[in-house]
């Protein structure tokens, strides 16, 4: 699929939270940039982290990671859970949809998996 196709078929950013054994999931799906996708997000974690959630999985390959507010949303989300005693994991997809995650190198500093199943299985 070609750049300006992918972009099409993922506009707006949309977040859905599912259960998955005993795994919160937030998939965030769309361009991910500053403003109000990632004040979205923002909300999105607070809303799981009040709710009692104790491992949650933020799944981040169905979206592009359009600018450098990924770079600072994901560490402030992940810093928040570790400070209330939760388990919070990334699934990101390497390459072009994962640039600005993986130029910030946050794969580094935080669990990172390119698939859901490595996530959950560690």
């Amino acid at each position: 699929m070609t750049g300006p196709m992918w972009l099409k078929r993922r506009r707006a950013c949309q977040i859905e939270t599912r259960m998955l054994g005993d795994w919160k999931v937030l998939e965030v799906c769309g361009r991910f940039v500053a403003g109000a996708p990632e004040k979205k997000f923002h909300e999105a974690i607070d809303r799981v982290l009040s709710n009692g959630a104790k491992r949650v999985i933020v799944d981040l390959t169905g979206s592009l990671l359009d600018d450098e507010s990924v770079a600072q949303a994901v560490p402030a989300a992940y810093h928040r859970a570790r400070a209330q005693g939760v388990d919070l994991r990334f699934v990101v997809s390497p390459g072009r949809a994962g640039g600005y995650y993986h130029m910030a190198g946050l794969e580094m500093t935080i669990p990172t998996f390119q698939r859901l199943n490595g996530a959950i299985e560690m």
